[in-house]
């Protein structure tokens, strides 16, 4: 049974002021670390709405309600995304260049961004018009003066031209408060990654992919590009909406695997692991880098 029908189940049946208790007491330490946030602010004297992700690195979210809230839950709130920062944060250490796929709002980019000492590269790339102008206003709060930071509206896949796809980003501006994937599709441009790759004139060291399942698509067609370049891999692997759409993650996770990549995280620190996890998590977010 998923989480989510589990507490659903529990809500149903548990009294509300223990239900609310144990709610309250379990972000606490959401809580404490968006005090901190905040109480670093103010100490620092920082001007605007800094989000601190460590006491050490701070971000700026565009000033939306959707692009603040994604940013707090990812970057300062405890959940399922706490690891993923901490790792995402550790595969930066050393790197220079940045490829977001899947940008949405900009967070993973700007967290790079503040990162990362200057001289640095980045390519956000994201095809949702919803949040496209979010991401463009990250880039202005957050970008260094001697950091490259370009930003594309396309969708990567394993062909070029133009495909029709539904928005996975929640926007919250005007009551739209929708599932992820239910509002209408639109139509972006869609290049491949090594079309994508052919247009800069550096080569990353640092690639993240959130992409919805696509993944599958994206690393299949480019893993000889991939394999020669030896990016880290900062990878969210969909297993429940790839086994949807009937691919199956192995078809890229083994020749990753092949290749020499590793998780830097010893639960994913190998194949093995990697499809252990895809039989109970939804989702599963990988930190690679080859050995």
């Amino acid at each position: 049974m998923r989480a989510s029908a589990i507490r659903s189940a529990l809500r149903a049946v548990v009294p509300f002021p223990v239900w609310q208790t144990a709610g309250f007491v379990t972000r606490i330490p959401s809580y404490w670390r968006v005090d901190r946030s905040e109480a670093l602010r103010v100490r620092y004297g920082v001007p605007g709405l800094p989000l601190y992700v460590t006491k050490d690195i701070h971000v700026f979210a565009p000033e939306t309600i959707t692009a603040y809230r994604c940013w707090q839950y990812h970057g300062v709130e405890i959940n399922d995304s706490t690891d993923e920062v901490a790792d995402f944060l550790e595969l930066s250490r050393g790197r220079r260049s940045l490829i977001d796929i899947g940008a949405q709002t900009g967070f993973i980019s700007a967290l790079f961004a503040r990162s990362t000492p200057a001289p640095s590269h980045i390519l956000s790339i994201e095809p949702d018009p919803r949040v496209f102008s979010m991401l463009e206003r990250a880039v202005i709060l957050n970008k260094a003066e001697d950091t490259e930071w370009t930003i594309k509206a396309a969708a990567i896949s394993d062909h070029s031209g133009v495909m029709s796809m539904p928005s996975f980003n929640r926007v919250y501006e005007n009551g739209d408060d929708r599932d992820h994937g239910s509002s209408p599709n639109f139509d972006v441009p869609v290049m491949t990654l090594r079309d994508a790759l052919a247009e800069l004139n550096w080569t990353p060291d640092l690639m993240k992919i959130d992409v919805e399942s696509f993944e599958h698509e994206i690393l299949c067609s480019s893993l000889d590009l991939i394999t020669r370049i030896r990016p880290a891999l900062q990878l969210e692997v969909h297993w429940q909406m790839l086994a949807a759409r009937h691919r199956n993650a192995r078809d890229f996770l083994g020749p990753l695997a092949d290749a020499g990549y590793r998780g830097i995280r010893r639960c994913y620190s190998d194949i093995d692991k990697w499809m252990r996890a895809g039989k109970s998590e939804p989702v599963s977010r990988l930190a690679l880098q080859s050995a």
